[in-house]
C-alpha cells in the first residue's frame, strides 16, 4: 500500500511538470506571441505590443513559479497562516501590524490608469495560466489542498513591499542602540558606528527589548560597480552586481527577456512582478544595492487610554484603528487585532512589542508611491536624463543605482524618499509628541549624493557609508562594514584595463580586509600558551582568502569567540540580539580590535582586569578545543567550507518526508564580509549570499555573463530546478544572451501563445 501511494504521487507529481506544447492558446491576446526558450530555462518573450508582452509573461511566470508567487503574496498580505496553519501566523502578524497591506492599498490609489491596464494584463495572463490547471497542480498545491485564488494588480504591488521590509534596517536597529546604552551608558558610543556620538533622549524610559519577531537574515547587501570605458580593454563601460539576499529554492530571481516594438530588456526579476528589476536594454544597463538609508522611525509616545488618544503638536488625538483577522488554517476562529494608528504610522504594542512606553513607526511605505512606474520606465530608459527620471519614482525601498550606457556613460544614483529630519530623533526611539520629532519633508533629488561620469572612472557601492566628504544632510548610521567595498575598489585600481573575466574575478573574490586587520594585531602580541600561541601562528601565516581548509575555520571561530569574550558580561542575556546588531557592521569589536587598553575587554564577571592579549588567548583556546570537539583531533577535518555548507531547502522541505523538494548540501566560501558574501543566520551554515551574479559589457551586450543561486523553474522534478548550482557553486556563469543571433545559438525549443477563447 506504501509502494502503491508512493508511485501515484510521483504520477501526479510528474503530470504537474509544465506542458511542452509547441502552440498554446490564451484567452486575452490579441496577437501571437513568440517565445524562445534557450538552453538554461530562460524565456525571451516577444509580442507585438506591452499588453500581450505583459500578459504572456504573467502566464510564463505562473507556469514556472506559480507556488512561490502564492508564497510572496501571502506574506505579503499576512495570509500565510491561511495555507500552513500556525507556522505562518507570526509572519501575517508582522505584516498586519505593521501594516503592509495598507501599504498595498495606498501605491493602488496612486496607480496612474495606464499601469494599472498593464498590470492587470499580467493578472489575466496569471489567471489564464490557473484557468488551465484542471488536477495536474503543482506539487505544493497538491500536498496542502490549496487552490490559489485569482491574482489582482495588488499582488503584484505586495511584492515591492515584502522587499522593502527586509531592505529597510532601521527598525531592527534603533532598539538594539537603545539596549546598548541602557545596559552600559555612554560608553556604550565606543562601539556604536562611527559618528553616533550622542545618547537617547533622557525622556524616553524603554525597557530591553527583544526583536525576535522580526526574523531578519543575518545580513542583506550586495555589492555593484561600474567602470568607464577608459578603463576597459574594449573602451566601452562595465557593470556588475550580485544582491545579497537569503537563498531560496526557488530562487528569489527568475531570468527572462522582453521585447515588444516600444523596447527590448532583458535581466531578473522577482515572480509577480512583470518588468526587468536588474538588467540591461538596447542603451543602458543598471545594477542595484541596498542603500541602507534610513527611512524609519521608531516613537514613544504619550498616550491617555482612558480616551484612546495621543498627544501631538499640543493637542490630543484619538487613535484611528485597523481591525485585522487573520484566518488560521485547523482553527475555529481567527486571531483578531485590533491595531491602533497614529497619524503617522502603526502602533506595533503590545502585538509585536510590550514596553513600558507604547511605540509606534514612522516609514515611508505608508504614504503611497508610484515605484513599479518607475521600474517601467527604467526598462525603457535609453539614456541617462530618462533614466534618471525613471528613478525618481522608484520610491521604495530606496537603492544604490549604477548606471552604464553605450554611449560610453556611467553613473550613481540613489533612489527613493528620504526624510528630512534631525539625526537625534531618527537614531534611537524618540518621543513622538516632542515638534523635533516631524519629518519636515524629504531630501530633493538635487541634494542625493549622486554622480555622472566620475573623474576616477569607476564608481562602486556595497551598503557602506553614503557621505561624500562635507555633506549636509542626515542619511543614515546602518551602513554595513566598507571592506567589500574597499576590496572592490582596491582590485579595480590594481590594473590599468578592465574585462568581463576581471569583473568574474572581483565578483569571486574572497579575501578578507577583516582577516587582514586581525593578523595585524596578531602580529604584534606572543602567548604563553603553546597551543594559543600555535593558532596565533597560523593565522599570522594565513593568506587571508576565506577558502576550505584550516585557518579559514580558526580564524571564523575565533573571531566569534573573541567578540563573545569581549562583550557578553555587558550584554548578559542581550548579547545575543547585540552581537547580530555587530556582525557585519563597522562597529562592536571591529571598534575596538586595535586598543589594547580598551576596557571592553576587562570581564566584569571577575575581580581582575583583563587585557586584550589575554582575552586573544582565552578565545583561540576556546575555539581550538570547539573544533576538536566537533569535528575532531586531525585538524585536515577542520574545513571552513564543509562549516558554512549552503543546504538548499524549500520551504516545505523543511519536513523531513517532503525532503525530496531540496537540493542538497554543499560547501561554501567566502563570509559575510568578503566581496563573494555568504553568511548565515545560526551556527556556521550558509543560508544567504549572492542571490545572482551579472556582468554586463556596453561593448557586445551579448558578451554579458549571468548565473542565479539554483534554477528558472519551480517544479522540484523539472530539468532547470537546479541546473545552474554548478555553476553558482564555482564561481561560474552561463552566457547572457540578448540579440536574436546569440539566443539562437543556445536555443532550445520556440513556443507559440495564440489567441483563444
Amino acid at each position: 500500500m506504501l509502494l502503491g501511494a508512493s508511485i501515484l504521487t510521483y504520477v501526479a507529481f510528474r503530470s504537474s511538470l509544465p506542458e511542452k506544447k509547441n502552440t498554446i492558446l490564451i484567452p486575452g491576446l490579441s496577437s501571437g506571441v513568440t517565445i524562445n526558450w534557450d538552453k538554461w530555462g530562460i524565456p525571451h518573450i516577444r509580442a507585438e505590443n506591452e499588453q500581450d508582452l505583459f500578459l504572456a509573461s504573467g502566464f510564463i511566470q505562473a507556469r514556472e513559479r506559480l507556488w512561490q508567487m502564492e508564497l510572496i503574496r501571502r506574506m505579503a498580505h499576512g495570509r500565510l497562516s491561511e495555507i500552513l496553519g500556525k507556522p505562518g501566523l507570526r509572519f501575517d502578524i508582522r505584516s498586519r501590524v505593521l501594516g503592509i497591506p495598507l501599504a498595498i492599498e495606498r501605491d493602488y490609489q496612486k496607480l496612474p490608469d495606464e499601469m494599472k491596464g498593464l498590470l492587470a494584463a499580467y493578472a489575466r495572463g496569471v489567471n489564464a495560466y490557473i484557468d488551465s490547471i484542471k488536477w495536474d497542480w503543482p506539487p505544493e498545491f497538491i500536498i496542502l489542498r490549496h487552490r490559489p485564488e485569482p491574482w489582482r494588480v495588488e499582488d503584484t504591488l505586495a511584492v515591492k513591499h515584502l522587499l522593502a521590509l527586509g531592505l529597510a534596517a532601521d527598525l531592527t536597529s534603533e532598539l538594539p542602540r537603545m539596549n546598548i546604552m541602557k545596559l552600559t551608558g555612554k560608553r556604550g558610543l565606543e562601539v556604536l558606528e562611527p559618528g553616533i556620538d550622542f545618547p537617547p533622549d533622557p525622556e524616553v524610559r524603554l525597557d530591553l527589548l527583544f526583536l525576535g519577531w522580526m526574523d531578519q537574515p543575518a545580513v542583506a547587501g550586495s555589492n555593484n560597480w561600474v567602470i568607464s570605458g577608459n578603463l576597459t580593454e574594449s573602451g566601452q563601460p562595465l557593470l556588475a552586481n550580485d544582491p545579497h539576499l537569503a537563498i531560496s529554492l526557488p530562487p528569489i530571481w527568475m531570468e527572462m527577456s522582453l521585447e515588444c516594438p516600444d523596447y527590448r530588456v532583458t535581466g531578473v526579476t522577482v515572480p509577480g512582478v512583470p518588468m526587468v528589476v536588474i538588467g540591461h536594454n538596447q542603451h543602458i544597463a543598471w545594477g542595484v544595492t541596498n542603500s541602507y538609508v534610513d527611512v524609519q522611525d521608531i516613537y514613544v509616545e504619550q498616550v491617555d487610554w482612558d480616551k484612546e488618544s495621543y498627544f501631538r503638536k499640543g493637542e490630543w488625538k484619538p487613535f484611528s484603528f485597523r481591525r485585522e483577522e487573520v484566518k488560521v488554517r485547523g482553527e475555529k476562529n481567527p486571531t483578531v487585532m485590533n491595531v491602533r494608528w497614529v497619524e503617522e504610522g502603526p502602533m506595533l504594542t503590545p502585538f509585536l512589542l510590550n514596553c513600558e512606553m507604547p511605540i509606534t513607526l514612522r516609514w515611508t511605505i505608508y504614504e503611497g508611491d508610484q515605484t513599479v512606474c518607475g521600474l517601467y520606465l527604467i526598462n525603457k530608459a535609453r539614456n541617462w536624463t530618462e533614466f534618471t527620471q525613471a528613478i525618481r519614482l522608484f520610491e521604495n525601498p530606496s537603492q544604490n543605482f549604477v548606471y552604464a550606457d553605450i554611449y560610453g556613460n556611467i553613473g550613481y544614483y540613489l533612489s527613493g524618499k528620504i526624510p528630512v529630519r534631525k539625526k537625534e530623533s531618527a537614531v534611537y526611539p524618540y518621543p513622538g509628541w516632542r515638534e523635533d520629532s516631524l519629518w519636515t519633508g524629504y531630501l530633493a533629488e538635487e541634494d542625493k549624493p549622486n554622480q555622472f561620469n566620475p573623474p576616477s572612472g569607476f564608481i562602486v557601492t556595497a551598503n557602506s557609508n553614503l557621505y561624500p566628504e562635507g555633506y549636509a544632510h542626515y542619511l543614515s548610521y546602518d551602513w554595513l562594514s566598507p571592506d567589500r567595498k574597499e576590496r572592490i575598489r582596491e582590485l579595480i585600481q590594481a590594473r590599468p584595463k578592465h574585462s568581463v573575466e576581471t569583473m568574474m574575478a572581483i565578483q569571486n573574490d574572497v579575501y578578507s580586509r577583516r582577516a587582514e586587520r586581525l593578523k595585524n594585531v596578531l602580529s604584534q602580541v606572543r602567548l604563553s600558551d603553546p597551543v594559543a600561541e600555535e593558532a596565533r601562528k597560523l593565522l599570522v601565516q594565513w593568506n587571508g582568502e576565506v577558502r576550505g581548509g584550516l585557518a579559514p575555520a580558526i580564524f571564523e571561530v575565533f573571531w566569534d569567540r573573541l567578540q563573545d569574550l569581549t562583550f557578553r558580561d555587558d550584554f548578559r542575556t542581550y548579547y545575543e540580539q547585540i552581537a547580530e546588531y555587530f556582525r557585519v557592521k563597522e562597529a562592536g569589536l571591529e571598534r575596538i580590535l586595535d586598543q589594547p587598553d580598551s576596557r571592553w575587554f576587562d570581564n566584569k564577571e571577575t575581580e581582575k582586569v583583563e587585557t586584550r592579549e589575554e582575552m586573544i588567548e582565552k578565545a583561540l583556546l576556546e575555539t581550538m578545543a570547539y573544533l576538536r570537539k566537533e569535528f575532531g583531533r586531525n585538524q585536515e577535518k577542520w574545513d571552513w567550507a564543509e562549516m558554512h555548507s549552503l543546504h538548499y531547502r524549500h520551504i516545505l522541505g523543511q519536513k523531513w518526508f517532503l525532503g525530496f523538494f531540496n537540493a542538497g548540501r554543499f560547501p561554501m566560501i567566502g563570509d559575510g564580509t568578503t566581496v563573494r558574501a555568504s553568511f548565515g543566520t545560526e551556527g556556521w551554515e550558509t543560508t544567504g549570499g549572492a542571490s545572482c551574479r551579472l556582468i554586463v559589457d556596453l561593448s557586445d551586450l551579448d558578451k554579458s555573463l549571468s548565473v542565479i543561486t539554483s534554477g528558472q523553474s519551480g517544479h522540484f522534478l523539472a530539468p532547470h530546478y537546479k541546473d545552474q548550482i554548478s555553476l553558482y557553486l564555482n564561481s561560474l556563469y552561463h552566457p547572457w544572451s540578448f540579440s536574436e543571433t546569440a539566443v539562437s545559438r543556445v536555443l532550445e525549443r520556440t513556443e507559440k501563445l495564440l489567441p483563444g477563447k
